[in-house]
């Protein structure tokens, strides 16, 4: 009925601490969030925290707690850059199904834009050979001792396909968090479609030539 209230529900996913106090994660994790807490590896207790940012489009959150025993002893990530094809990368997060923290290592098949579930849409994505499994979104793939991309989403019907979003994305979400004081502005549209040209009638209706190729 219209008129009655959601009934109350939990998600986990994972995260990561970054520079300034702050703990990245997926915009899908904390979507319509009414509570947020969040838990340090080895350590029981549950410690308060506010949503600083969300970027839907890309997928990504900035959050961070005022308790400020949570920091104590922990060390940011830093970021890194883009791994190449065949690069090994590993995927450390919490996915449903155990308690301690789980390690996927896989390697870079693709890297292209790709349709993000949750924002509806196309950017930047790396494609990898290892499971990403719920609760593990918002965990950092890492190589080098660095973060490469955050863990987004996997493929239906696929085995051992999963996804992360690359640091340039990240750097965007982020210094446009930064640049507008908490505010997510987003990504810039080109504004304009393309059409494959294969179809016959088309390329006559557009004058195309046999051997002609081309964007319309």
């Amino acid at each position: 009925m219209p008129w009655q209230t959601k009934q109350q529900r939990e998600s986990t996913g994972s995260g990561f601490i970054i520079e300034g106090r702050r703990i990245l994660t997926n915009a899908h994790c904390v979507a319509d969030q009414s509570h947020v807490t969040v838990r340090k590896h080895g350590d029981p207790t549950k410690y308060t925290a506010r949503v600083v940012a969300v970027g839907h489009e890309c997928d990504l959150a900035v959050l961070t707690t005022d308790i400020e025993e949570f920091w104590r002893d922990t060390t940011p990530l830093q970021l890194g850059g883009i791994p190449e094809l065949q690069d090994p990368v590993s995927v450390v997060g919490y996915p449903t199904g155990g308690d301690n923290i789980s390690v996927s290592v896989g390697v870079v098949s693709r890297v292209e834009p790709q349709q993000y579930v949750h924002g509806a849409t196309s950017l930047l994505a790396i494609q990898i050979d290892a499971a990403i499994n719920p609760g593990n979104s918002g965990g950092p793939a890492m190589m080098d001792h660095r973060v490469v991309g955050v863990a987004f989403q996997s493929l239906d019907g696929a085995e051992n396909i999963g996804f992360i979003i690359p640091v340039p994305i990240i750097r965007h979400f982020l210094e446009d968090v930064d640049r507008n004081k908490g505010a997510y502005v987003g990504f810039p549209v080109l504004g304009i479609n393309c059409q494959a040209m294969e179809n016959p009638q088309l390329r006559a209706y557009a004058g195309m030539l046999p051997h002609e190729s081309g964007v319309m």
